[in-house]
């Protein structure tokens, strides 16, 4: 798991990171390596129609990461992060959807550290929202459907991104402003540019809370009367960590339109989790009402997540998760089917 605040308080749970091992290290400069390697079967995603389980199979995947620091003096350091993915097969998608091989950058970006507390990077980076997402994206292969599996959903990670974060005494503050791929030619109806922020505190007694707001622009294809698109997703989100508990909540909105169409979500999500020993037990559930604007409304998200995980080593786990969906494919109101996914991984 690539959480930090969790990676402190719930001992079950992985933080990639966390077990990096330094391999170069020499007057201020510092590399260090990480990785995983893990597999997964089961009924994980969903067909071409959106709605059936996948028949039962399996997906093996390896990472690997590179954190890299050289300090310029005693105020700044320049930092750089790359983590590739590789599955073997299938293409990497969090829903366990089969096509092909894949190799995937998750990430690629450089800058400055500024007195310990301030970094300002460039490249493929941590989108600010997931301050708020992790609170609840905790699972090894669900959780967090209403941002990623809704009618609507966001990425938790941005391309081509100038992102400025200061962390010091509990606050977290963050901001980002992305440029797009599909704007670099004429005539774009794709994405033309992001931009998001966020904040979060967390007491000394375990309690945190964190909100966060996102807009994204899209082009018209340079035809004006077809009008620019817009989405824009704000959240917020509470956790408490005590005694082997956690407790997470977050709440979110997110507003889809252009010229021709109008699509809103309102959501939430709850999740609670005990860990004793070297076992954690998970229950989520997420709630997400769609609204197209004409009438139609439907429960784009209604499920239950369930999920066990055993330590091995501390760098080692094996885990079940199973979803129980009463979601809804469109304003039909045509079924998704249940899901399930059990894995090995394995930390270094």
């Amino acid at each position: 798991m690539k959480k930090t605040i969790l990676a402190l308080t719930i001992p079950a749970l992985f933080a990639t990171s966390a077990s990096a091992v330094t391999v170069y290290s020499d007057e201020g400069a510092q590399v260090d390596i990480y990785g995983r390697v893990q597999y997964e079967a089961g009924e994980r995603g969903y067909q071409a129609d959106g709605k059936t389980a996948e028949n039962f199979g399996g997906d093996g995947e390896a990472r690997l990461g590179v954190n890299v620091k050289y300090d310029l003096n005693n105020d700044v350091d320049l930092i750089g992060k790359l983590e590739w993915s590789v599955v073997t097969e299938g293409d990497g998608d969090s829903d366990g959807a089969s096509a092909g091989k894949s190799i995937k950058s998750r990430y690629a970006w450089a800058g400055f550290r500024f007195m310990d507390t301030t970094d300002l990077t460039f490249g493929r980076s941590q989108n600010p929202t997931a301050q708020v997402i992790y609170f609840t994206d905790v699972f090894n292969i669900y959780g967090a459907d209403t941002i990623y599996s809704g009618a609507v959903q966001l990425d938790d990670k941005v391309d081509d991104q100038i992102r400025v974060a200061y962390a010091a005494n509990g606050v977290d503050l963050r901001a980002a402003y992305a440029f797009a791929d599909a704007d670099k030619a004429d005539n774009n109806t794709g994405k033309e540019n992001q931009w998001s922020a966020s904040a979060g505190y967390t007491a000394p007694f375990g309690l945190g809370v964190a909100v966060a707001y996102e807009q994204q622009n899209f082009g018209n294809g340079g035809v004006p009367a077809n009008g620019d698109g817009e989405l824009d997703a704000w959240m917020a989100g509470v956790n408490y960590s005590i005694d082997g508990f956690y407790f997470a909540a977050i709440y979110s909105q997110i507003e889809e339109e252009d010229n021709s169409k109008k699509l809103e979500t309102e959501g939430y999500e709850l999740h609670a989790q005990y860990s004793v020993d070297a076992w954690t037990l998970m229950a989520q559930y997420a709630k997400q009402e769609a609204d197209n604007n004409t009438g139609s409304k439907w429960d784009s998200v209604d499920n239950i997540t369930l999920g066990a995980q055993y330590a091995l080593t501390p760098k080692a786990k094996l885990y079940a998760e199973y979803v129980i969906s009463d979601s809804e494919v469109d304003a039909s109101g045509v079924k998704k089917d249940d899901r399930y996914g059990m894995g090995i991984q394995y930390n270094f």
